[in-house]
């Protein structure tokens, strides 16, 4: 274990630069923060990079030798590289996981598609949902909140490293999906089908478009079918989250049946 008292230490300034897109996409790294997610990501001990423990707080009884640099720093650097306003006092550099488009894709699955959702506790929401309930992967257009968003991460640290995101989604990449034989599936509060009343297949991408606009009308128009929350008729709208918890909800379900039925034939 290393003592930092430097604003300049080089990892510090790294961890601290983690707070915007631009480096974090520069050095492939987020920082996660608190001693849940920090714990969770010693799962995937391949992505640990450093660990940063506040003097006086480092008894946090996890494995430090999984981690290549280990600093005991100030409050004011804990304060300095954290982005909530009273920090743990423990926080990492992670490696953002290398996720394989070909693998994850051409294995079948159920896929979450997120258009242009901006909001990072609703994104947060999503992915853990996902985590939770079994989907395959989550895709987002362009214009959607960064998955690494810190509000992000803190609200979802186990599904970022558990469950495959691919950003900036291409209309390439959605025509090799569909000629893989993925079946496209929109929500719309217009449509006639009730979401429980369809039969999600093994190879499905289900859209859930912006809280403000829904799904773009280009990506409406590559649906197969259009899916529908019946709802109260004084209620307005229904959370994205909201939405994507109760529809693959029912998908984990009709998976379960259709797993059931298999055995016992």
């Amino acid at each position: 274990m290393k003592i930092v008292s430097s604003l300049d230490n080089r990892y510090v300034k790294l961890a601290a630069s983690l707070k915007q897109k631009k480096h974090r996409d520069d050095e492939n790294m987020f920082l996660v923060e608190g001693k849940r997610s920090v714990a969770e990501a010693q799962h995937k001990s391949e992505l640990l990079t450093a660990l940063f423990l506040e003097e006086g707080l480092q008894d946090y009884e996890l494995d430090y030798s999984m981690y290549s640099d280990v600093f005991l720093v100030s409050a004011k650097i804990m304060r300095h590289i954290c982005s909530t306003e009273t920090p743990q006092g423990i926080a990492a550099i992670i490696k953002k996981p290398a996720w394989s488009w070909l693998d994850v894709t051409n294995d079948g699955g159920i896929f979450v598609l997120l258009d242009r959702i901006s909001d990072p506790g609703n994104i947060g929401s999503i992915l853990r949902s996902c985590w939770a309930l079994g989907v395959n992967g989550v895709l987002m257009t362009k214009g959607s909140a960064d998955p690494f968003n810190p509000k992000v991460v803190r609200s979802t640290m186990g599904a970022l490293l558990n469950v495959p995101v691919f950003g900036n989604v291409s209309d390439d990449q959605l025509d090799e999906l569909y000629g893989q034989g993925y079946l496209f599936i929109g929500t719309d509060q217009n449509a006639e089908e009730t979401y429980y009343y369809h039969k999600y297949p093994r190879k499905s991408v289900i859209i859930f478009g912006s809280e403000a606009t829904g799904a773009s009308s280009e990506l409406k128009s590559r649906c197969d079918r259009l899916i529908k929350i019946p709802m109260n008729l004084s209620v307005d709208s229904l959370n994205v989250a909201a939405a994507c918890a109760i529809i693959i909800a029912e998908v984990a379900k009709q998976r379960d049946e259709r797993t059931r039925l298999a055995l016992n034939q």
